[in-house]
């Protein structure tokens, strides 16, 4: 068959609507590179292709032609069943693939081109690519549930695949209830990875999605939901006590999280140089308590590092802040020591003398000094006990540590009486200083049986009258002690 004298033969013209997605398109159409083929290859996600008419004069009908690329070679040319007249639109359905197709022209005479064989006429001719399918995407950090701290910086981390994927085809987009979505990063390159700053904004709710669009603009997306974010540091701290009296003791504690995340641990953090340094003490099981033990006596400043689920930690402690904490651990009782001997001494006196008889009302003193660095004011008392075999009877409590007590002797007769002063500190432990020596409380003048010896000189002596008879015994009196009123 003779060659067509084509008159006014145009380029093959492919309209652009027939390469525009299905789906609104964000970005320029973006061919594919195919390793063999003259120029880039454009990609669409159309059903149906809609292909112009040659521009030749006395054009009749337009046949379709195409073929297939297997990604090796081209297949056979496969001829459309219908041929379409002059006027008529050429409409095509092609599968998924990579497709060339060629217009053999038919004139009015009958004059044609001749059938494709090999690579046809260039301006009849047409190459593109059919794809219809999105890409696949997943995210694998953060997971679904996953617990991030507000304000920290983390890598996400996906996975996603196309045959045409876009030079840049990712969008990654945060939801904090999957209403209202924030752009992360948009239109970045398949690297699988994008550091991302975690927003201050708290939930619980949190969504973040991958979006990935190919060469044909489908797109494909992955999202992991039930993000957690939590901005807020958990707090604690040992509320007390302040001071004990032995080594192992429990402690209340006070620890508070205020984000959604929970309490993940804490522990304790001992200093015994007053916060130059630290180490660490036991693990909390019970945010209002924990057993401790001292390693002594001492003053010990203590803090709580607590971390909760999502990973905010409140800090480790250097130097010393408001955060923490001060014990004192004291098991010595105070050291309480008499001025006198026998305990007391009289009232007036400034220094011990060395009466030991006092009757009642005598207005008496009792000097003592008493140390410890966590002496309790006003825990001093005065004790006295008449004999060794009497139980000790209290003259006061709630005595000055650095004042004198002073009283009256009371009507309590006494061979043997001794004098106790006690006085304790802040964390409970009581000392004590009894007096050595003893005195005696006189509440009767006793006169012996006989008569007064007066040597009158001379004459005989007078009879000696009968002796009296021995009065009935009578329960001792009862007397009230009265310390000296303050002046």
């Amino acid at each position: 068959m003779r060659p067509a004298t084509v008159l006014s033969l145009t380029a093959l013209i492919v309209g652009a609507s027939a390469f525009g997605a299905d789906d609104p398109t964000a970005v320029a159409p973006e061919p594919e590179v195919i390793q063999g083929f003259a120029s880039p290859v454009p990609v669409t996600a159309k059903r149906e292709i809609t292909i112009g008419t040659p521009k030749v004069a006395d054009l009749a009908k337009t046949e379709l032609w195409y073929r297939a690329y297997d990604g090796k070679a081209w297949g056979e040319w496969t001829k459309h069943g219908i041929v379409f007249d002059q006027g008529t639109p050429i409409s095509w359905t092609p599968a998924e693939g990579v497709w060339q197709i060629y217009l053999r022209p038919i004139l009015t005479s009958g004059l044609s081109k001749d059938e494709p064989k090999g690579n046809p006429d260039p301006k009849l001719s047409k190459t593109f690519i059919i794809d219809r399918s999105a890409p696949t995407a997943s995210i694998s950090f953060p997971q679904p549930k996953a617990m991030l701290r507000g304000g920290d910086k983390y890598t996400i981390k996906w996975e996603a695949s196309d045959a045409y994927l876009r030079a840049a085809p990712v969008t990654i987009r945060w939801s904090r209830d999957g209403n209202t979505w924030d752009v992360i990063a948009d239109k970045i390159p398949n690297k699988g990875a994008y550091d991302w700053v975690v927003p201050n904004d708290m939930t619980v709710s949190g969504q973040l999605q991958i979006q990935v669009m190919d060469k044909a603009d489908n797109v494909g997306s992955a999202m992991n939901t039930a993000i957690l974010v939590d901005s807020i540091k958990p707090s604690g701290k040992v509320v007390g006590p302040e001071i004990t009296a032995t080594n192992e003791t429990t402690l209340t504690l006070d620890i508070k999280d205020g984000g959604p995340a929970g309490l993940q641990s804490a522990q304790l953090w001992v200093s015994q140089d007053d916060g130059t340094s630290w180490t660490e003490g036991p693990w909390i099981k019970d945010p209002k308590k924990v057993a401790w033990k001292a390693p002594g006596d001492g003053r010990f400043r203590l803090a709580i590092v607590s971390i909760d689920k999502a990973g905010n930690s409140s800090p480790i402690p250097k130097g010393k802040n408001g955060d923490q904490s001060v014990i004192a651990v004291d098991s010595t009782p105070p050291l309480v020591q008499l001025n006198s001997a026998i305990g007391i001494m009289d009232a007036n006196l400034a220094q011990p003398g060395t009466r030991r008889a006092f009757k009642p009302r005598d207005r008496v003193q009792v000097p003592f000094i008493i140390k410890d660095v966590n002496a309790a004011a006003n825990s001093v008392a005065v004790y006295l006990q008449p004999s060794p075999d009497k139980p000790w009877q209290e003259l006061t409590r709630g005595q000055p540590l650095d004042t004198a007590f002073r009283f009256e002797i009371p009507e309590i007769p006494a061979s043997a009486a001794r004098i106790k002063v006690t006085a304790a500190d802040l964390a409970g432990n009581v000392g004590e200083a009894v007096a050595t020596e003893t005195f005696v409380i006189q509440t009767a003048v006793e006169v012996q049986d006989g008569e007064i010896d007066v040597d009158l000189g001379g004459g005989s002596p007078a009879p000696k009258p009968l002796p009296k008879p021995k009065p009935e015994s009578k329960p001792e009196p009862k007397s009230e002690i009265k310390p000296e009123s303050k002046k």
